[in-house]
């Protein structure tokens, strides 16, 4: 089915919905999800430097949504059900994606680590050189409970995806017994 051009305009100044409005809804739904998750971690870790990737996104989803457009309905399908089973399998690096996926936990504990950490740094540690009085160190720190709760859970989640694929030496080690097997 044909698209009226005006409308795939109108749709594509909105990241992930223009590819939506052509019937390419998983590749729309993971361009607004991840445009929206920059801005939602920008806001809450106090980070306006990751705003730095919203045009970047912003731009691939326009242009995107133009050059899917040429494409016959049935071909946009097949490029989403490919779009689809490439994010399941490690992302858009041909031949890398196994590669990728097996270490993405790793990956994403150490940036959420790093994230933490530096949120950790820009709200709470930084602002502290900078007061001298008691009294402004503890009503800042108490306004800041928010920020330092949320960096800090930030930092667990990183830990966790660290140490998530790890088990203990002695797990590794342990043979279960087997009647009539007998090393």
């Amino acid at each position: 089915m044909e698209r009226n051009k005006f409308l795939v305009f109108c749709f594509a100044f909105v990241p992930g919905a223009g590819q939506m409005y052509l019937g390419m809804m998983k590749k729309g739904l993971v361009i607004m999800s991840v445009f929206w998750a920059v801005i939602a971690v920008a806001v809450m870790l106090n980070l306006g430097v990751l705003c730095v990737f919203l045009p970047i996104i912003w731009f691939y989803a326009f242009f995107d949504t133009f050059n899917s457009a040429r494409y016959h309905a049935d071909q946009r399908l097949q490029m989403d059900y490919k779009f689809w089973e490439d994010m399941k399998h490690g992302g858009w690096v041909p031949k890398m994606g196994e590669k990728f996926s097996n270490k993405t936990p790793k990956f994403l504990g150490l940036g959420c680590i790093l994230l933490g950490l530096y949120s950790l740094y820009e709200t709470v540690i930084a602002p502290l050189f900078w007061r001298f009085d008691l009294p402004d160190w503890i009503y800042f720190i108490l306004n800041r409970i928010p920020s330092l709760i949320v960096a800090c859970a930030v930092i667990g989640l990183g830990v966790y995806l660290l140490n998530r694929g790890k088990t203990p030496k002695e797990a590794e080690d342990f043979v279960e017994y087997q009647e009539g097997h007998h090393e």
